[in-house]
């Protein structure tokens, strides 16, 4: 009985061996990205994504999710806002960007950003949204992070395509 218990040992060590070796072979970092040209004037895109009271009308999730004010501030650096149960802070912005930090209630932090490009002359403004993830070493988060683009793209793609048809 006590050499099957040891090769059960064994064999469960190498098994955690592999796998975690295999999924050290993925990259620590993970970004979804999504993009979308609006046909409307840079200052009022840049309203949108940097006001965080605009977010309800467009982004989705917020729309039927509370949104709580945690900041005095509503737009820009420092703004602070509870959606469901996680906090986003608007952490840097500039004239063509803005950064977000996303912290769950479990204290995982995503960054979150968008890139704002324009073409005065056709008043277009192209807008690229990101998620980025710091994925630790264990085997589950590693491979749990191929699954990212799946879940976060997709509700990216239809809340873009709002801000979009309410801008436009």
């Amino acid at each position: 009985m006590s050499r099957l218990l040891k090769l059960a040992v064994i064999s469960f060590v190498i098994l955690f061996l592999i796998v975690t070796s295999i999924g050290l072979l993925f990259p620590s970092t993970v970004r979804v990205s999504r993009a979308i040209s609006i046909s409307a004037p840079y200052d009022t895109v840049y309203n949108y994504l940097n006001n965080v009271t605009h977010w309800k009308q467009w982004m989705d999730g917020a729309d039927s999710t509370t949104i709580k004010l945690i900041s005095t501030k509503t737009a820009g650096t420092g703004t602070v806002i509870k959606i469901g149960t996680g906090n986003v802070s608007i952490i840097h912005n500039t004239a063509d960007s803005i950064l977000t930090e996303w912290k769950s209630e479990q204290g995982n932090i995503q960054t979150s950003g968008f890139y704002l490009v324009t073409d005065s002359i056709h008043k277009i403004t192209t807008v690229q949204w990101y998620f980025e993830q710091h994925i630790g070493w264990y085997p589950w988060e590693r491979f749990g992070s191929m699954a990212n683009d799946k879940v976060l793209g997709p509700v990216m793609e239809q809340s873009l395509d709002k801000l979009k048809k309410i801008l436009e």
